[in-house]
Parts: structure tokens; sequence; C-alpha cells
């Protein structure tokens, strides 16, 4: 990935000592445990790192002194693009003859009404596993891809429809990945599950998770959906993994999505920091509707690793404008909801938090952020949430 990756994990890192330095001194809270919840972005591409084991437990004690940062930024570089798309080339879809089904029930429960946010069962692949198009190796790549130790790659203007990839996507063009009505299991092989270099991403009705007992390295953070291309995703389920979504550049819409059960492992200082959507600010990053649980054990933060149900992060260059966070449903994280300070006029509304068990609130707002509207947004216990000064 290009530079801009370690620009901002330096931010992330720097955003988040200050933060943690902040509220220590207003509320008193150990500086060893908020600065857990500063935004760690690893680089994009296929470091092959070596391969821990995950931890048998995943909660794991918080720690009780101040430890100096180790989260280090690693120099790769994007995988290569081996082969190329066109508009006037066939696209990758259903069209292919299955493999051997394996029996799979559906999904229980019908699409939520537009405008809502969805019940577990409601969004992510519905249908018949049985009869998706099975993608575990270069025989079973669709035309226009290529199999690379567990990765599909290609670039270009892509379908994929009604597939079975057991293992991640890597995208490196500059058009558009469409992925529709299809499930995606990343394996350590893959740097995420779905990886979008460049271009734009648009996947709907999906189910994107991590199916591996191996972890890709020591510090990994990395989201279901991960990197520096514009994203529309929509109504798909996301689990397994460190990150639920993490987005680089903005103008990326992220509507309907149920993000839940995110991998939590590790020990302080090499634990994984959990976000259910992570974003490096950008302009017009709309995210409504959504399902966002990243607690556990009936608690909104362990003492190690949840970070935000939704994270903004201060932007790269410039203000983060155009944001808006709309009818979600958010649970989980140090504070539920934090917001960086270059976010201008953001539109804040309609908003269900979850428990702050364990943690400090539902929302923090860094000093500089403009908020346009704050309205109907409501405690687990149904008291509306006063606008952050």
């Amino acid at each position: 990935m290009s530079a801009r990756h370690h620009t901002s994990a330096e931010l992330g890192k720097r955003h988040g000592l200050r933060r943690a330095r902040d509220i220590a001194l207003t509320t008193g809270l150990a500086l060893g445990a908020l600065v857990l919840a500063s935004g760690c972005k690893p680089v994009a591409g296929k470091p092959a790192p070596p391969v821990p084991t995950i931890p048998t437990s995943s909660t794991i004690p918080a720690p009780t002194s101040a430890p100096t940062s180790t989260e280090t930024p690693t120099t790769t570089s994007a995988p290569p693009s081996t082969t190329t798309v066109s508009s006037g080339s066939p696209t990758a879809s259903s069209t292919l003859k299955p493999s051997t089904p394996k029996p799979t029930a559906p999904q229980p429960g019908t699409p939520p009404p537009n405008g809502s946010a969805p019940q577990p069962g409601q969004v992510g692949f519905r249908g018949d596993r049985a009869k998706l198009k099975v993608v575990d190796g270069p025989g079973s790549a669709p035309p226009g891809t290529t199999w690379n130790s567990g990765a599909l790659r290609f670039s270009g203007n892509v379908t994929l429809e009604n597939v079975y990839v057991k293992g991640g996507i890597e995208y490196n063009g500059k058009g558009t990945l469409t992925i529709k009505n299809s499930v995606i299991e990343g394996n350590h092989n893959s740097w995420a599950p779905l990886l979008g270099n460049s271009g734009h991403i648009n996947v709907s009705d999906t189910t994107i998770t991590y199916k591996d007992d191996q972890w890709p390295g020591p510090q990994w953070g990395n989201g279901a959906i991960h990197g520096d291309a514009t994203v529309t995703v929509q109504r798909c389920d996301i689990s397994g993994t460190p990150d639920g979504i993490q987005n680089g550049p903005g103008n990326s819409t992220i509507e309907q999505n149920y993000i839940h059960d995110l991998l939590r492992a590790g020990t302080y200082p090499n634990n994984t920091h959990n976000d259910g959507i992570q974003s490096y600010g950008g302009p017009n990053t709309v995210i409504r509707f959504n399902r966002i649980d990243i607690s556990a054990d009936g608690k909104a933060y362990d003492g190690t690793h949840q970070n935000a149900a939704v994270f903004i992060m201060e932007g790269d260059a410039g203000q983060t404008t155009g944001l808006q966070i709309v009818g979600n449903y958010l649970a989980g994280g140090g504070y539920i909801m934090r917001v960086g300070a270059s976010a201008r006029a953001a539109v804040i509304t309609d908003n269900k938090f979850g428990t702050t068990a364990g943690g400090w609130g539902e929302t923090f707002v860094d000093k500089g952020a403009t908020i346009a509207a704050w309205s109907n947004n409501v405690s687990s216990s149904n008291k509306q949430i006063n606008k952050p000064s």
C-alpha cells in the first residue's frame, strides 16, 4: 500500500495517546487502559508474517500500568495485479456449475425494512450455500481472476455473484468489484477476507467472515473489509476478524449491515483493538441503519480489546466532511462511538446505544469537531444522550 497507510497508523497512535491523556486528566482513569483504545491501521498487502496461535481464552485482564505502545507500521507493498479484466471482458459470476454441494441450512429471518437496523439473521447470504459456486483453488477460480496462495486476485470491472470463496479476495484495479449473494471466508493466507487496494467495492447480501484457527500476524488488526478502495456495503453479515470494516478514502456508504463477534485475541500490548467500523477521515462517509455489536460477556469493554463500534479518526489531510451516522444500533467499546477532531458539520441522529458496562460512555468527540445535527440518540435505558460539548 502507499505511504498513506503509515501516516494513518502514526496518526492513529498519536490521536489515541493524546485522547488518552485528555480523558485521564478529566476522569482519573488509568492511562494504560486508555492507550489500548488507540487506532491501529496495519498496512495492506500480503507480508507473509509468522503465524501465532489464537489464545484459547479470548478475554484478557487489563494491564495494571501504562506501558509504551509497541505497534510499529511495517513497510510492505501492495500485491501485484496478475490479471486485468476490462469492461468488455467476461465477468466472474455464477455461470460455472457449482462443485459437490454441502448441505447448509439457510439463515432465518426476512430482510430488514428500509430505514431500519437489521436483527441477527436478516442480512448476509440467506440462501442455500449448497447452490453456490465454490472457489477454493486455481481450478475453481472464476473467469478473469487468479488464485494466489489462498486469495482470489484481480483488477478491472468484475462481478462475483452466487460464489462461495474459501479464501480472501484482493482487488487492485481502478474499476468496480461487485459482489452479490455470496459467502467469503478469509484465512491466514489472505491479508483480509476482502481487501480493496484501489477502485470501488460494491458488496451486498453477502456473508464475510474469517475461518481459520491461525492468526495472520502478531499485531493484525485488519477488517473483514479493508483498504483504500471506496466502498458501498449493504445488508452484509460481517464477523470473525479484529475489525469489521476499515475504510480509508471516504466517499463510502455502509448501510443495513450486521457486524458482530469480532476476533478478540492477544495479550497486551500485542492484542487486537476491535472496531466495528474504523474510518480514516475523508469526505462523505455514510453509516446508517447498521447493527454493530462488538460487546462481549455483557460488557461494552473487556478491559483489553474493544475500541469502538464506530471510530472516525482524524483525516490524513484536511477536514472530514459529509459524515453521517444515522439510525444505527451501536454496542461495545471503551467509548461506543468516537469522532475525530477533523470532523466538520457531522450529522449524528437516531442512534440507539448498548450498555456501557466496563467502559466510559456512549460517545467521545474530540475538541475541534463540529456537529451540525444531533438528535434522538438514546442510551440502553432509552434516555436521551446530550450532544457532546
